[in-house]
């Protein structure tokens, strides 16, 4: 009988792909119960990488494995590095402790290796155990962040919130509607809920920051710059703008983000910022996408508009920030009139 733990995959896989994928799991033992990969999963089941990687992600999601990060250096292949997040994966050059060669880190030198977090909740298997150490392995393609992400995955492996972090955000949304407090104080509720909510991005630093002409509610500092979907049009850096008047936006808060980003960019010559959002507690107006879609149009920089309608949909729904981004962004660049969701192009 299958496991009822992988039973939330059956929107992936068939029965008999379950059971298969259970008694893989099942005989997991020691060392290989620590090292699972996208190609190992995609060689049991006879399937795709790209759906391999869908499936470990999801049971990431729920609990069953948990995952790592191993760094080999680009020059001696040796493994440098192993961490357990995103985050903690080193920003910029730094030397090789195996070859003393300066290193940086690409997304093609990061393997993705998933462990069972509870192996009692499987059968053990009977077969001796293999010693399978990640240090004497060398990198196998589809394996690496760079291939995975290639798959599609980016936003999935990017953005996965716990419960307990999906209701805090739930909470943290029903403050700003209560609108209790000062008029600072309401305003400061919706900017640590957009802050709260980025740094839940584990690739993703969010602050408030001042410069010589504005101050800019959210600044949004991308540390590991990568060059694969949504997050390839986001950027380094972006800037985010809070509005959390109880009424429909005015039209022109678009055009002043546009100009705070044009006037950083010093005035077209260079492109440090190419993106931004307003967050508003109302939906803004429909002169906002007109605006974006010109903006767009006239030096590439994109704008996106995001309300508490949306917000709470999201976290409602335990939904992807960066599909919600993606979708938007989307519609501006295309100047889409179609209903992306309903198109069946994204989720709801």
């Amino acid at each position: 009988m299958c496991c009822s733990r992988l039973l939330m995959l059956r929107d992936l896989l068939d029965q008999e792909q379950i059971e298969k994928l259970e008694k893989y799991f099942s005989g997991l033992i020691g060392g290989a119960a620590k090292s699972i990969t996208v190609s190992k999963v995609a060689t049991a089941l006879d399937i795709s990488s790209g759906l391999a990687s869908k499936i470990l992600t999801k049971c990431k999601e729920k609990g069953v494995l948990s995952v790592c990060y191993c760094i080999r250096c680009p020059m001696c292949n040796t493994l440098i590095k192993k961490v357990n997040s995103l985050a903690e994966i080193p920003d910029g050059t730094f030397i090789c402790y195996s070859c003393d060669e300066e290193i940086e880190i690409e997304p093609g030198d990061i393997e993705i290796i998933y462990s069972l977090n509870d192996e009692s909740v499987f059968i053990k298997g009977q077969r001796k155990e293999i010693i399978n150490e990640i240090s004497a392995r060398s990198v196998v393609p589809e394996n690496t962040m760079e291939e995975i992400f290639l798959a599609g995955n980016v936003n999935e492996y990017l953005f996965h919130p716990k419960e307990e972090e999906y209701d805090k955000l739930l909470r943290m949304y029903n403050n700003i509607e209560s609108r209790e407090g000062t008029t600072k104080k309401i305003g400061d509720t919706l900017e640590g809920l957009t802050k709260y909510l980025f740094n839940l991005c584990p690739v993703f630093q969010a602050a408030e920051i001042k410069t010589t002409t504005n101050q800019i509610d959210c600044c949004i500092r991308n540390k590991m710059y990568l060059k694969f979907g949504i997050m390839d049009t986001i950027g380094q850096r972006f800037f985010i703008e809070c509005k959390n008047e109880n009424k429909t936006p005015r039209g022109d808060y678009m055009s002043k983000l546009h100009s705070i980003i044009s006037l950083t960019n010093a005035g077209g010559k260079v492109q440090c910022i190419k993106f931004g959002i307003i967050i508003s507690k109302e939906k803004g107006p429909s002169t906002f996408k007109e605006l974006a879609v010109k903006s767009y149009l006239a030096d590439g920089v994109v704008i996106i508009s995001i309300c508490g309608e949306e917000l709470k949909e999201l976290f409602d729904n335990r939904g992807n920030l960066l599909d919600l981004i993606e979708r938007k962004t989307t519609e501006i660049m295309l100047d889409s009139t179609t209903d992306l969701v309903k198109a069946g192009l994204y989720k709801s």
